[in-house]
C-alpha cells in the first residue's frame, strides 16, 4: 500500500520573498474621477477633477518592508486614518513628494516627463534618508492634515526638487515652494483635530527611538500620471 505524503498544513511554509518595486509601478491604482467628498470620507480633492487634465505627481517612493511596517504602525495616532495600510491590512507604499498636486494638460504630458528627466543630472547618486521628528502638517488647501515623519535635509532632495520647479515654472505649473520633505503616515479633517488623545509621558522617547530604526534608501524618482508611473534610476 502506498503511503500517503505528509500534510504540509503541519509544516511551516517559507516566507513569500517581497514584490520587486516595479510591480506597484505597472498595478498603481487608478485615481477616482469624482470630486464629491461622500465618496472619499469626507475629503474634498486638492486638485479638482478637470476632463482633459491629469492627475500629476514627482516623488521618491518608500516600500516599508514587514518589520518597518510594524514600527511604523506604532507611530500612526489613533484617531487618524492610516497611509501604512489600507482598510483590509494590506501595506501600502509611501513616498517623499517633490512636486504640488499638478493636473497636467494632455499634450503636456510627454514633454514634462522628458523634461524632468533632462533637468535630473544623471550623476545624481542614490542616497539614504532618515528621520529627525513627527508631526502634523497641513495640506495647501486646507482640506486635510497629514501625520508625517520629517526627513533629514538632503542635498539630492533638494536638487530634485528644483529641478521639478524649474520644469513646473517653465510651464506654468505651479511649484512645490518652501517644501518639508517628510513621508505622510496618516490623515484627518481639520476638525477632528481636537479630538487628540492625551498623549503618554513616554510618547516622545518611544516615537524618536522608532524613527531611529527607519531609514529610506531612494534609487529612483517617480513620475505618476493618471495610472502611469514613470520611472528614472539614479546612479548606483
Amino acid at each position: 500500500m502506498r503511503k500517503r505524503p505528509p500534510d504540509d498544513s503541519t509544516h511551516p511554509a517559507h516566507p513569500v520573498p517581497p514584490l520587486p518595486d516595479r510591480f506597484f509601478d505597472q498595478y498603481a491604482s487608478a485615481p477616482r474621477v469624482g470630486d464629491d467628498p461622500e465618496l472619499h470620507d469626507g475629503r474634498t480633492r486638492q486638485s479638482p477633477h478637470i476632463e482633459g487634465r491629469w492627475p500629476t505627481h514627482v516623488y521618491c517612493e518608500w516600500i516599508p518592508t514587514e518589520t518597518e511596517s510594524t514600527s511604523l504602525d506604532l507611530l500612526v495616532p489613533p484617531t487618524a486614518s492610516s497611509l501604512v495600510h489600507s482598510p483590509l491590512g494590506a501595506p501600502l507604499p509611501l513616498h517623499i513628494s517633490l512636486s504640488q498636486s499638478l493636473m497636467l494638460a494632455t499634450d503636456d504630458r510627454d514633454d514634462f516627463v522628458r523634461s524632468v528627466w533632462a533637468a535630473i543630472n544623471d550623476s545624481l547618486p542614490s542616497f539614504s534618508v532618515k528621520f529627525t521628528s513627527a508631526d502634523w502638517l497641513m495640506n495647501p488647501s486646507h482640506t486635510r492634515e497629514f501625520y508625517a515623519l520629517r526627513a533629514t535635509p538632503s542635498d539630492q532632495l533638494t536638487a530634485i526638487l528644483d529641478a521639478t520647479n524649474h520644469v513646473c515654472q517653465a510651464m506654468s505649473y505651479p511649484t512645490l515652494d518652501d517644501a518639508t520633505f517628510h513621508v505622510s503616515l496618516a490623515w484627518r479633517l481639520p476638525d477632528q483635530a481636537n479630538s487628540k488623545r492625551p498623549r503618554r509621558d513616554d510618547s516622545d522617547e518611544r516615537q524618536q527611538s522608532v524613527m531611529d530604526t527607519l531609514e529610506v534608501n531612494v534609487e529612483a524618482v517617480k513620475i505618476k500620471i493618471g495610472r502611469t508611473v514613470y520611472r528614472k534610476d539614479l546612479k548606483s
